[in-house]
């Protein structure tokens, strides 16, 4: 899976986590959140991430209830 990334305002943060985690679980790949000042982003490969990591999205972390909406 190719990695590309792109910057998401702190106030998407919980939204993007649910999405991210719905990545995570249908490719089984971690998901990795970096945050740069007040921008997230998400990467699956933890060397291209920048910023500080805040989050890292295992797969199967996803509730039963997240999994069954996707």
């Amino acid at each position: 899976m190719g990695c590309g990334y792109m910057t998401y305002p702190a106030a998407l943060l919980p939204d993007l986590l649910v999405g991210w985690q719905k990545v995570a679980d249908r490719y089984k790949i971690p998901i990795y959140v970096f945050q740069t000042g007040d921008t997230y982003h998400a990467v699956s490969n933890e060397t291209q991430g920048v910023g500080h990591l805040v989050d890292t999205l295992a797969p199967g972390a996803g509730s039963d209830a997240q999994l069954a909406q996707s």
